[in-house]
């Protein structure tokens, strides 16, 4: 006995798409918080920029190609 499949069409469902025009966005970055790193913001930290220690790799560091 045979067995007869059938096939559904399956109904398209479209995409939902909604754009919303804010016009706060450009206040938001505006009334941030001045940044105040170290010393966890008051009053203000210090910031020291550490000097460059070049790492000498010896033969590791040679590229061949």
């Amino acid at each position: 006995m045979k067995e007869i499949k059938t096939q559904f069409k399956k109904d398209y469902i479209r995409p939902y798409v909604a754009v919303f025009d804010v016009a706060e966005d450009s206040h938001i970055l505006v009334s941030s918080p001045n940044v105040r790193p170290g010393a966890g913001g008051s009053p203000s930290g210090t910031v020291t920029v550490e000097p460059l220690t070049p790492v000498d790799g010896g033969d590791d560091d040679n590229l061949e190609g």
